[in-house]
């Protein structure tokens, strides 16, 4: 962690620039309020990446620097760069599936109180690994961004975060649409439910993802 010359720090930040206190994603209309921790979680491929990189891509694109811990390297920067992604503004952290070295990460970049955002990437770690993270974790997290410009994001398969979460999105894939006739045919977009586990307990918002298979 001896590279964190590219955070500014807070002081710094709030004489550069006011942040609005929500970042507001309009193609899902789904916002979330800076300073705090959210918890996202779903099945493999039921959206988390792609949201995900939707939110990294616009605080990026807009100056700011946010930070990925890769619990089980699973980021794929090709794919973040196809969602314009600037990954001159992204610190990019490889845990190699050590969870240990993913939380230690996680505990000085929240710390650093310079980040548009920090995700905390847990899909791919097994469930029951998960269960012995202790609950005091997220609380510090929590604590230490408390009114700071900072967002943190945690997504895994499985909720993880419990009370300490202030907002928890669970996803669901209802179905895929495929583009093509005969044998081989190319995936066109997946069809998502999306569910606010703690402030609206309306019905799940319906979204969707379409895939463009265009090199860059």
């Amino acid at each position: 962690m001896g590279h964190l010359s590219l955070v500014k720090s807070l002081s710094h930040l709030k004489e550069e620039q006011k942040y609005q206190d929500e970042i507001v994603l309009e193609t899902i209309g789904l916002g979330f309020t800076r300073g705090t921790l959210v918890e996202i979680t779903g099945e493999s491929s039921s959206g988390k990446t792609s949201l995900m990189l939707s939110l990294l891509s616009k605080l990026t694109q807009e100056g700011e620097v946010c930070a990925v811990v890769d619990s089980a390297n699973s980021f794929d920067p090709c794919s973040a760069v196809r969602a314009k992604v600037k990954l001159e503004n992204l610190l990019w952290v490889k845990c190699g599936g050590n969870m240990e070295h993913a939380f230690m990460t996680a505990d000085y970049l929240v710390q650093a109180k310079g980040f548009g955002a920090v995700w905390l990437n847990l899909s791919g770690i097994p469930a029951q690994q998960l269960k012995f993270v202790p609950k005091t974790y997220w609380y510090r997290y929590r604590s230490k961004i408390r009114e700071t410009p900072t967002l943190f994001l945690v997504t895994a398969e499985e909720p993880v975060t419990g009370s300490a979460s202030e907002n928890a999105f669970l996803f669901s894939r209802e179905r895929a649409e495929w583009s093509g006739t005969g044998r081989y045919k190319l995936l066109k977009e997946f069809h998502l439910n999306l569910h606010s586990k703690k402030q609206f307990y309306g019905k799940p918002l319906l979204t969707k993802i379409e895939f463009d298979y265009t090199d860059v």
